[in-house]
């Protein structure tokens, strides 16, 4: 029979799973603020918004105090520094590689973006005992908007590809009411939706 641990021995190793779990937190603080801007200007990238100096107005922005806590405010800067580093990718404005690589160059990046994201939030609640479930579910029905939004570039491209009735049948199937719902309502009911999906930024060309 194993032996369970007294009272005391859990008193003596509190401060150290404390500290463990803090880092985590920091740690996950950082990523998560990091992928969250790096997801903002992918998602600019594909509505055709993204502006060719978006690093340099990304990296000033962090700097602005919003009223965070010390260690988070550092983390926003530094998180904003390490995504304005990043080498020049094919999804942003004026590369001249043509609209399709640049549209498989943003669909890469957005589903790398979704995987680290989850990654990163599955290993909080790993470290905080928590249930991941709701992560999975929720970037799941991300990766179906990912997934429409390729397609139907590919159709404004010039291909014969289905993304509307191809999104109506996954967005049917999300388990979250509140999210299929308003979904639903979005393509049903708003009238410029298709052709706000199915566009192409000039800047690809």
């Amino acid at each position: 029979m194993t032996a369970q641990p007294d009272d005391h021995e859990w008193n003596i190793d509190a401060p150290a799973k404390l500290a463990r779990t803090q880092a985590a937190i920091d740690d996950f603080l950082y990523r998560i603020t990091k992928l969250n801007y790096l997801r903002a200007q992918l998602l600019s990238a594909r509505e055709g918004t993204l502006k060719s100096d978006w690093r340099t107005t990304l990296a000033k922005s962090a700097t602005e105090s919003i009223g965070l806590q010390p260690d988070q405010q550092a983390a926003r800067e530094r998180a904003a520094r390490d995504i304005s580093a990043l080498p020049p990718a094919d999804w942003e404005p004026d590369r001249h590689v043509g609209w399709r690589l640049a549209l498989n160059a943003w669909y890469e990046a957005t589903n790398q973006c979704l995987d680290d994201i989850e990654n990163a939030e599955k290993q909080l609640r790993a470290e905080s005992w928590m249930s991941a479930d709701t992560v999975t579910t929720r970037i799941a029905m991300d990766r179906d908007l990912t997934t429409a939004s390729y397609r139907a570039g590919l159709a404004a491209g010039g291909l014969d590809v289905d993304w509307y009735d191809w999104l109506i049948d996954r967005v049917r199937k999300w388990p979250d009411k509140q999210r299929r719902d308003n979904q639903l309502d979005l393509m049903t009911l708003e009238p410029a939706y298709r052709d706000s999906m199915q566009q192409l930024p000039a800047y690809w060309a």
